[in-house]
């Protein structure tokens, strides 16, 4: 993506900058995957929970999650409220690997990582920075987009986001798109 649509740095959170300093928002990240299909991959690094209940975006090129559901509960500071823990996915940049052995690329094709509100898309990037990816781009805003701070919608993700701007998603999940076919292990 030329330099003039992509987010400068000072404009992502600080602890979601990645070892590239590529970001793009959810319209850059669509615009450029949408320009040239073949030029750049989009990984939708969510859970597979996550992308079965919200959505999937249609031009994105796989689902590989970095992180998996675990069967752990972890209960939050205000001791009510928690939710199951997240393990990492160690399979995660070998599947990615497996994706572009499948697309006929290498680690110099532009790759686009995008979670569910931009705080797992770091981590990936990073990973793929440490296995020699070369470009990776990412997606700030996330599938679903930020929580809400104040208002009606205050706690929901209602704040930018793949969704939240109208861009291309279904509940349907194509076959070919999905993790098992990229996981190393063949884990449905």
């Amino acid at each position: 993506a030329p330099a003039a649509l992509a987010l400068d740095k000072s404009e992502v959170k600080e602890g979601w900058h990645t070892s590239f300093d590529l970001y793009l928002s959810a319209q850059e990240a669509y615009d450029m995957k949408a320009a040239n299909p073949e030029d750049a991959l989009l990984i939708d690094v969510r859970t597979r929970a996550e992308i079965q209940f919200v959505g999937f975006a249609d031009i994105a090129d796989a689902n590989i999650p970095i992180q998996i559901f675990s069967d752990e509960w972890k209960l939050k500071q205000d001791g009510v409220h928690g939710s199951y823990r997240k393990l990492h996915n160690f399979d995660f940049v070998q599947a990615v690997d497996n994706l572009i052995a499948s697309k006929n690329k290498d680690k110099r094709v532009a790759i686009i990582v995008m979670c569910a509100s931009g705080s797992r898309s770091p981590l990936a990037a990073d990973e793929l920075y440490a296995a020699d990816y070369r470009r990776v781009y990412f997606q700030v805003e996330g599938f679903e987009g930020i929580k809400a701070k104040q208002g009606p919608d205050q706690g929901k993700r209602v704040v930018n986001g793949w969704k939240n701007r109208g861009l291309a998603w279904s509940y349907r999940l194509p076959d070919e798109k999905m993790y098992f076919n990229f996981a190393p292990s063949g884990q449905p």
